[in-house]
């Protein structure tokens, strides 16, 4: 238990399938929040709550051997499909903690069996048995379904039969044991109509998930926890756990915020349905890119993320540009609490362009004049896949300047920075009429022989503008 008066920042997740994008904000948000109250000397226990009891509802892609069997059945009961784990549930919840510290989050992490084995929940369940009226009264209240009279599914017991949890429903408590009947056909699994029972102190149940939320909350002393903003809507999960908190346990519920979706070019991320592998982003995008990502617009808003090779080097080039020189306040934040590595020292398109020139991590590096691999595993990643965009992959082919090239040429010094000598490219195309993409083509093809490429700006600090004066004139 944490000291009283200590803020108790609290999350959790189903772990119903490999880690994406959007579990990420199940934990880095209150991650910043854990981090900003320690930046005023606060001292908050952040606890991760690892979900490994919900039913397994669907199998995602990409996920080996057969698992059908298992639908219905508790998470902690499948198998792990790779053989590392003691269970489905566990083996992916130990995904989620190697992600968090990847991106530098070090939560307690508590799987929540562990909680129901200790007897966390065994006098909240007698409790709303007892006050079975009252419960189903809020429930229907907040949730906006009306309830019938017959309800008691206080709690999911597991089938003794047929170790199924979501299609049973509860049919008698009598103190010690909670009656049921498997007989219920949620669409991904059916009852096998067993009728049985199962005794509190067995803990082969799991307590319905708006009253799981609160309990949750009341007996770890949470003071705030946030959630997505589904579970705030009029009538969502949030509606009923401040509800149980006031009329049931006749105290204040935590502090409560609320954040948007990921979407994954305009889809939302979804665990059971293997949409979105974090473990893919990551070969690709820095760690801190991806928390800049989550935090550069409000968290209350969705934040859809464009994938494709040329969306993903705009929202690097987005963090850079900030990580320079910040456009606002919010940016700050943002690249603040994103923790960028000082070894961010050069533009990453410009590390690929160079790895591109050089054909080598070590020709790029020491063109780039870095010290350091930080960026290697992610240069290397673009470099070797179908990521990078064609405009990217280029080849030093210079040859004799003429026409506008040569005007170009003449009027440099061989100092200008890249973004200088595009603006005196620019200058001339006004003062002679040629029209800029003609300029621009031009000068891609006597530098990369085509007539488009990356940034020209990039191009020329990549190169250096005195061996493209030397090569072009030569």
């Amino acid at each position: 238990m944490s000291r009283p008066g200590k803020h108790v920042i609290a999350s959790a997740i189903t772990t119903s399938g490999p880690t994406h994008l959007g579990t990420v904000e199940e934990f880095f948000f209150p991650s910043v929040i854990t981090n900003r109250l320690r930046e005023m000397g606060d001292d908050p226990d952040f606890i991760f709550i690892g979900d490994i009891m919900d039913a397994f509802d669907s199998v995602p892609s990409g996920v080996p051997g057969d698992l059908k069997p298992y639908l219905g059945k508790p998470l902690v009961d499948v198998p792990d499909p790779y053989g590392c784990h003691s269970s489905y549930g566990q083996h992916f919840l130990d995904d989620t903690v190697s992600f968090m510290h990847k991106l530098g989050v070090f939560p307690r992490v508590i799987p929540v069996t562990e909680l129901y084995q200790a007897g966390r929940y065994d006098s909240y369940v007698k409790m709303f048995f007892e006050r079975l009226p009252a419960v189903r009264e809020i429930l229907s209240v907040t949730s906006l379904k009306q309830l019938p009279d017959s309800w008691m599914d206080v709690v999911m017991p597991v089938c003794e039969k047929c170790g199924n949890i979501a299609t049973t429903r509860v049919t008698g408590f009598d103190g010690e044991y909670i009656y049921y009947v498997d007989d219920k056909d949620v669409g991904y699994a059916k009852g096998c109509g067993h009728s049985g029972k199962v005794s509190i102190s067995s803990h082969k149940w799991k307590m319905a998930w708006r009253l799981d939320w609160p309990t949750r909350q009341a007996f770890l002393g949470v003071t705030l926890e946030g959630a997505g903003k589904d579970h705030h809507t009029r009538g969502g999960s949030w509606d009923t756990a401040e509800a149980i908190h006031k009329q049931l346990f006749g105290r204040e519920p935590p502090l409560t915020y609320r954040w948007g979706f990921v979407l994954l070019n305009g889809r939302k991320m979804s665990k059971s349905q293997g949409v979105g592998s974090l473990s893919e982003l990551m070969k690709y995008l820095p760690p801190e890119v991806l928390k800049y990502f989550l935090l550069r617009v409000d968290i209350e808003k969705d934040k859809n993320l464009d994938d494709s090779g040329e969306g993903l080097i705009r929202l690097i080039e987005d963090f850079e540009d900030n990580l320079k020189k910040p456009r606002d306040e919010k940016k700050r934040l943002a690249i603040h609490f994103s923790n960028p590595s000082p070894s961010w020292k050069v533009r990453f398109v410009s590390l690929l362009l160079a790895y591109e020139i050089e054909g080598t991590w070590e020709g790029a590096k020491r063109r780039m004049g870095l010290d350091d691999d930080y960026l290697k595993p992610y240069v290397e990643a673009w470099v070797k896949s179908d990521k990078l965009p064609e405009e990217y992959r280029v080849v030093y082919r210079p040859k004799k300047a003429e026409g506008i090239v040569l005007q170009w040429i003449n009027s440099l010094t061989g100092k200008e920075s890249g973004a200088e000598a595009s603006q005196k490219l620019r200058d001339i195309s006004s003062t002679t009429g040629v029209p800029i993409d003609v300029a621009f083509s031009s000068v891609y093809e006597s530098i990369i022989g085509r007539k488009s490429g990356p940034r020209l700006s990039s191009l020329i600090d990549v190169l250096g503008l005195k061996r493209i004066i030397d090569d072009l004139t030569g």
